[in-house]
């Protein structure tokens, strides 16, 4: 198991102490230990924010290696392990692709640090792993297990992270909450990692059927805060999930998959829905088929089926990441002609599902409050821009379509969650601010908002405008009004959305547009041509 095992050492009081000598390891500030069912982890406080105590390293769930390679997660066995929790884990096996693009190119700390490795490798990222099903927490120096000051367990926040089903992680500098925990000294935030690319999502022909092993691997995470964090001093019973990009349709596909047991009671999702269609359909298995003949696992007899994930199962996961992330780079750049290769999830009917509108007019799905979120210009950053044509970036045409795809599946689930009689909170960031956006073509791109919750915009270089500032504070304060009470918003002068035009009907709050931190405005001015004819996406509000 990755990490500093410190198997070797006893807690003596607030010491940690060899148990072959007598001497002191050093001196141990108590609140700093916490002891849970799976070990006991020895945290620290964050260098630029002491008063935030953070746990980097916390395994969820056994390794993913050997004969659990592409198998359902296990969960932890009891251990009385001390844990080093100082330094993170590695992220799930992933690639780091050769070809520019804008996240490399122009937006500061939005990948996951890989100690000095070229941004555009080629290769696996060097800190990525398969022993990586670790989570890490964020709380309040002064809360323990007996909660905060006044004695009340903190609401807590269990965060997914985007990547497309091909990258992520904890350890993205525009997604670590200690800011945010800083600020308001009254919530708790968890992030974790997944299994993405071929070991979330094989679709082997010799797993007869279960995959969507991030999916998966995200249910056990939530079931392990669920049961431990009230040693944090988090409250187990106010637990909201929030996800961005893929890791926001996995927190929306997540209330799908447990509409009575979500163990959450509140959800937020930052540019995804499970009405977007972005999996892979690879039924027979022929991707991981190609793949594993590629590899010298190759067998002509459908009976050997098993033979196939065996064999796989003993190939190194860098070959493996690395013939599939070249491969793939290959097919986009250098040979479109090239058949594609994806590994992404894909409907199973029980973790992913095929008829989610179908779903939401059964009410099959979880009845909690929850708030969605898009961005003015989802699809600025996400097309691609040849180097020779950096400077102009896409055209409109290409960022309207990207983007819609990202508000109108928002719209529809508003207003599906709406006819349910569901607490729903729509949000739109619309910020154009020029040290998060270098050039002037991206706008209030998709993932952008994240500065503003996490309180990380200070890692971007250039001038911060005092508007900036002031528009994470609202956004920050707004997230936490849901999250310790997430019936409040109302009462805040965020209103539900109702379906519906008019003055009462589809309201949003819009963040950072026109001079202004947050702005009420109509559905329609949004979301209008995703359902009236003739009305043009406006992607600079």
């Amino acid at each position: 198991m990755f990490g500093f095992v410190l198997s070797t050492f006893a807690l003596v009081g607030v010491r940690l102490v060899s148990a072959g000598s007598s001497s002191e390891a050093g001196q141990l500030d108590p609140n700093l230990i916490v002891k849970t069912r799976t070990g006991t982890f020895v945290g620290d406080y964050n260098d630029t924010y002491p008063d935030v105590r953070q746990f980097k390293y916390i395994p969820y769930a056994k390794p993913p290696i050997g004969p659990l390679r592409w198998a359902s997660p296990k969960h932890l066995d009891d251990s009385s392990e001390v844990i080093d929790s100082t330094t993170y884990g590695p992220s799930c096996a992933q690639y780091v692709s050769a070809i520019p693009a804008v996240w490399g190119l122009n937006i500061t700390g939005n990948l996951i640090v890989n100690y000095g490795q070229s941004l555009f490798d080629g290769r696996a990222a060097q800190n990525s792993a398969e022993d990586c099903l670790s989570l890490a927490i964020w709380t309040p120096k002064n809360v323990s297990s007996g909660g905060a000051a006044d004695g009340d367990l903190l609401p807590v926040v269990i965060y997914f992270t985007g990547g497309g089903d091909q990258t992520g992680g904890v350890n993205i500098p525009t997604q670590l909450p200690s800011q945010w925990v800083h600020r308001s000294q009254r919530h708790i935030v968890v992030t974790t990692n997944y299994r993405v690319n071929i070991f979330g999502n094989p679709h082997a022909r010799g797993l007869d059927g279960n995959g969507n092993f991030g999916r998966q691997d995200q249910r056990v995470a939530v079931e392990w805060v669920a049961e431990n964090i009230a040693a944090f001093g988090g409250d187990p019973a106010r637990m909201t999930l929030w996800g961005q990009s893929a890791g926001a349709i996995a927190a929306d596909e997540y209330l799908f998959a447990f509409p009575e047991d979500p163990l959450v009671r509140a959800a937020i999702t930052s540019s995804g829905s499970a009405l977007m269609s972005f999996g892979s359909r690879d039924y027979d298995g022929a991707n991981f088929t190609f793949v594993a003949k590629s590899l010298g696992c190759g067998f002509d007899n459908d009976d050997d089926k098993r033979k196939e994930l065996r064999c796989m199962r003993r190939i190194p996961f860098q070959r493996i990441t690395n013939f599939v992330g070249q491969y793939q780079d290959n097919s986009t750049l250098v040979d479109p002609s090239q058949p594609p290769i994806t590994f992404s999830n894909q409907p199973d009917e029980k973790w992913v599902f095929s008829n989610y509108t179908q779903r939401y007019l059964e009410g099959k799905v979880a009845k909690i409050p929850t708030i969605i979120g898009t961005t003015a210009r989802e699809g600025s950053a996400l097309a691609y821009v040849p180097l020779s044509n950096y400077t102009a970036g896409p055209s409109e045409e290409t960022v309207v379509r990207g983007t819609v795809r990202f508000v109108c599946p928002g719209h529809e689930s508003s207003v599906a969650r709406d006819k349910l009689g569901l607490a729903t909170y729509r949000y739109h960031w619309a910020g154009d601010f020029a040290n998060l956006g270098p050039v002037p073509w991206l706008g209030a791109y998709h993932y952008s908002d994240l500065y503003m919750v996490f309180g990380s915009y200070g890692i971007a270089p250039g001038e911060i405008p005092p508007l900036e500032v002031a528009t994470s504070e609202v956004m920050q304060d707004y997230f936490l009004d849901f999250i310790t009470e997430p019936d409040s918003l109302a009462g805040k002068g965020w209103p539900r959305y109702h379906a519906g035009s008019g003055s009462d009907g589809e309201m949003l709050a819009q963040f950072g547009a026109r001079g202004k931190t947050v702005e009420l405005v109509t559905g329609d001015s949004v979301e209008g041509a995703c359902h009236i004819p003739g009305v043009e996406y406006n992607t600079r509000p």
